[in-house]
């Protein structure tokens, strides 16, 4: 394990292990909540999204949204978990002022989906190695406190109460900050690539709670465990993590005990505090619902999920570096996204069914460079961006076949994201072919030779690095953009013989 800052060290190596399991919640894409016919999106004024049944009134009946289900299987068939056929939704019971009901739909004895493992990759080492899953488990959000909208008092926002959540509780088998953090982004990754969370971390559609506990290097017993919230961001949860342990094994050499608590990370302070005492299951009452039947998953229901999975990103990235010939890095970034690796591929398939690596790679480094620059210059979706894949095949085609240079290739895709015309037609407007042909060229390049004779013998007595004065020469005297490979060819021909 990797010291980090606060880890406390010997000449031989580390003297603690950190032992690490995460909660994540991820806030599913349904239109509707988990129980009731509100919306579920993000954004709408305070208290909006609501009625009855997600506010806890007496009488009202939860009405399971069945879409839960199809979402729920299509992250348990890509982290190859056991699905359960029957499972319990229950009431965990605890008061909260967010959570109207003073219980919250959940599950306990039997999660829908156990099992299963998130494949993590060593920057350094690129191997990659699975991260344990104890279950995923639907339940419903609670609703959101505000508290900075008045200065003597906390608001509650109910929008929040029933939309559906899965929490993917993790085995203790992260073993460093920078692990949790890799950990947590491929969770990202992978619940956006199916298009079942949005991921976006900053507006709580997915968070994250860490377990953390450190114990002697060789020990095989656990520690006791502090869980740390208010984690909202992948550096936050890799900062805190590491104040934790930190923490934590202070007070082990100052022969204090650490208490089994809930603690909150404050990024402003870069310091966990004291929430509360450790709540046990117990201390939940969980019962089964009276109100809702188990969740049966039919073969049909199952089989329907098996068709609707994609290839998955880590499938992707093997095939753009066996078949494609992409370097590791390329593929990679491209599979990001699962929208900017359609993109790529779309591309790559207009420019040419079987395409080459050297192709492959053209279109990479646009993609990665100039098409990404964009999208984060402007905050754009890949969907939203205004080069189709059609016209940047077009575009990689013309630079590939010399037609372009580099610096007028890129004056051109600037040019394409508000001019709607083809790459070939910007660059005959704007003077940008590359001229290859040699009846054109090889005028210029003979009177630059019978201009310049004190450089000719000075080419033909040994100095090879004259070649580069008559090469400007032609480029700055040919009418238009000559092909400099070209040029340079014409010139050794004369200049040899």
């Amino acid at each position: 394990m990797a010291a980090y800052k606060g880890q406390r060290t010997t000449d031989e190596g580390p003297r603690y292990e950190t032992v690490i399991g995460l909660e994540v919640h991820a806030q599913l894409k349904t239109a509707s909540k988990a129980f009731s016919p509100d919306a579920a999106a993000f954004g709408a004024p305070p208290n909006t999204h609501v009625d009855p049944v997600s506010l806890g009134h007496p009488g009202t009946l939860p009405v399971f949204n069945a879409a839960v289900v199809g979402e729920t299987l299509l992250l348990g068939l890509a982290l190859d978990c056991r699905i359960a056929r029957r499972s319990v939704l229950a009431r965990k019971h605890y008061f909260y002022p967010d959570l109207p009901k003073g219980y919250q739909i959940s599950q306990y004895e039997t999660p829908i989906l156990s099992g299963g493992h998130v494949s993590i990759r060593d920057e350094v080492s690129g191997e990659a190695r699975a991260v344990a899953l104890t279950r995923v488990h639907l339940e419903e959000d609670a609703g959101k406190l505000v508290h900075d909208l008045d200065p003597t008092a906390t608001l509650v926002d109910h929008n929040r109460c029933g939309v559906p959540l899965l929490e993917i509780v993790s085995e203790p088998d992260l073993r460093t900050p920078r692990e949790a953090a890799l950990y947590l982004q491929e969770i990202r990754r992978l619940v956006r690539w199916l298009g079942i969370c949005d991921g976006n971390m900053e507006e709580g559609s997915l968070r994250c709670d860490a377990n953390v506990s450190v114990r002697p290097v060789g020990s095989d017993t656990l520690g006791t465990k502090a869980e740390v919230k208010n984690l909202n961001s992948i550096r936050g949860v890799e900062r805190a993590i590491a104040h934790e342990a930190a923490r934590q094994i202070a007070l082990i050499e100052r022969g204090e005990a650490v208490v089994q608590e809930t603690r909150l990370w404050d990024a402003d302070r870069e310091e966990t505090r004291s929430m509360r005492s450790k709540e046990e299951a117990m201390d939940y009452r969980y019962v089964p619902d009276p109100d809702l039947p188990p969740v049966v998953v039919t073969d049909a229901v199952l089989a329907e999920a098996r068709a609707a999975i994609p290839e998955l990103p880590a499938a992707r990235r093997t095939r753009y570096v066996d078949a494609l010939g992409l370097p590791a890095y390329d593929a990679a970034l491209l599979t990001e996204e699962r929208a900017l690796a359609d993109y790529f591929e779309a591309t790559l398939d207009a420019l040419r069914a079987t395409p080459s690596s050297d192709e492959a790679k053209a279109v990479s480094n646009v993609v990665m460079g100039d098409v990404l620059r964009v999208t984060k210059e402007q905050k754009l979706d890949i969907a939203a961006f205004p080069i189709g894949p059609g016209r940047l095949a077009a575009l990689v085609r013309m630079r590939l076949d010399d037609q372009l240079s580099s610096t007028a290739a890129t004056e051109v895709f600037d040019a394409m994201l508000t001019d709607a015309s083809s790459p070939e037609a910007i660059a005959q407007t704007r003077d940008l072919l590359q001229v290859s042909d040699d009846d054109a060229l090889v005028p210029v390049v003979d009177q630059i030779l019978a201009a310049n004779p004190k450089q000719v013998a000075d080419f033909r007595a040994g100095k090879q690095q004259v070649v580069g004065f008559f090469i400007g020469q032609v480029m700055r005297t040919f009418p238009g953009a000559p092909d400099p490979k070209r040029v340079r060819a014409l010139l050794l021909e004369r200049l040899k013989g």
